[in-house]
């Protein structure tokens, strides 16, 4: 059975800890990958301040690969990719049920049904306060993410973030993603983690936080830095 809602319970309170902890004040939010529409983004829309704006990215279309669909017999990743569509379909129900429910708070979102990799190179260096990568897991799409994330992200102080970083990189687990790049997730080499999202993640940063598979840091003053919002969520 494939999780309409993906934000795991202990996920789901490292993400509300982060978005209250990290702004005061309306800002700009944008999210790679969106699926149903009712886990992160259910988050970000009940803690962004009023007059902030959220900018839902997503394809809405199968993204399993031929490895995927072939080599991992514990997934069905058919079903996930069936179900597209559907979740398409849920996630402008929610929107809409937000808007017409909490209009007084005037909270703007558009949701945009593209690649990621196809859209965000139209938009403007700086235009984000908040960036969450939760979209196709593979390691060049996570990698394309993350480039794309730290160009867009408010260099004077922004937070970018993710999900699925299941282990914490180590030279061992880095040259194992290497030879898994295609692949969603990894149960076979007494290994379970996303291989694409490890390595995207461990090339492109120094170190970041990580609690229950939820990842972040901070970009203020042009650096990207691991220790200023690290006190503030408990590990």
């Amino acid at each position: 059975m494939v999780a309409q809602n993906q934000a795991w319970q202990g996920r789901a309170e490292v993400m509300e800890l982060l978005i209250k902890s990290a702004f005061s004040g309306p800002i700009n939010a944008l999210e790679i990958g969106v699926w149903y529409g009712i886990g992160s983004t259910n988050i970000w829309l009940n803690h962004l301040k009023p007059a902030s704006t959220l900018c839902l990215v997503d394809p809405w279309r199968p993204y399993a690969s031929k490895e995927d669909l072939t080599q991992d017999v514990e997934y069905d990743y058919k079903q996930m990719d069936d179900l597209s569509t559907d979740a398409f379909l849920s996630t402008y129900l929610n929107v809409k049920k937000f808007q017409n429910e909490q209009a007084s708070r005037n909270v703007k979102v558009n949701t945009i049904r593209a690649e990621a990799k196809d859209f965000l190179p139209f938009l403007k260096d700086g235009a984000f306060d908040f960036i969450y990568i939760d979209g196709d897991h593979k390691y060049e799409n996570v990698k394309s993410d993350i480039l794309h994330a730290k160009r867009l992200i408010n260099k004077k102080f922004g937070v970018i973030c993710g999900d699925d970083l299941d282990k914490v990189p180590t030279d061992e687990l880095i040259q194992l993603s290497k030879s898994f790049k295609n692949r969603d997730f990894l149960r076979g080499e007494g290994q379970l983690f996303h291989p694409g999202v490890l390595l995207a993640v461990s090339e492109e940063f120094d170190r970041v936080n990580m609690v229950n598979g939820t990842w972040w840091i901070v970009c203020q003053d042009g650096k990207f830095d691991a220790e200023i919002l690290k006190p503030l969520i408990p590990a």
